[in-house]
């Protein structure tokens, strides 16, 4: 499925190309709609907020005691193995199965802490980031806006046609 969608992107992009003499020259812009988004100043503050909030942090303490914890349970097994008894041996593979799953939820947890603050950042800057893109394609008379970043189509782009930076900057800019 990924192919076929590459495969008509890049067709498309260059039958576009191909009416470049046909039409007024196209110019092609890039964005990772991500890393504008979240490379903001304001995205940043909300981390930071994020990070140094007590909840968030609770569940960070205990997700990093729960890993010391099985990572010294480990070594314990490793090092008295020999000497074990299978009793022994089975309570402490129950005993890191259940850190192991504890450890599983507190990173679904912080996950979920990210997923909100992120959630809270697209509702407060979509509008901002909708308008600033606009702008910039009007200003820089973009005829093509492509999405490059993690989630990308685009195989291959020179660092010259992404306007991420540029969207950034402005978005900053009208935060102060």
């Amino acid at each position: 499925m990924k192919l076929i969608k590459h495969t008509l992107l890049t067709i498309s992009a260059f039958l576009m190309m191909s009416m470049n003499t046909y039409s007024a020259e196209m110019k092609i812009g890039v964005i990772d709609q991500q890393l504008a988004l979240f490379g903001t100043n304001y995205a940043a503050k909300e981390f930071e907020e994020l990070q140094n909030s007590d909840e968030f942090k609770e569940v960070q303490e205990e997700r990093q005691a729960k890993i010391t914890e099985a990572q010294e349970l480990q070594e314990k097994g490793q090092k008295d193995a020999p000497t074990m008894s299978d009793e022994e041996k089975q309570d402490m593979g129950l005993k890191l199965q259940s850190l192991s799953q504890d450890i599983q939820f507190l990173n679904e947890k912080t996950n979920q802490f990210i997923n909100q603050s992120r959630q809270l950042i697209l509702q407060a800057q979509g509008e901002k980031y909708s308008l600033v893109v606009t702008e910039l394609i009007r200003a820089k008379g973009i005829t093509l806006l492509l999405y490059g970043g993690q989630e990308s189509q685009v195989g291959y782009h020179d660092k010259s046609y992404d306007i991420t930076q540029d969207v950034i900057d402005a978005m900053n800019e009208k935060e102060d």
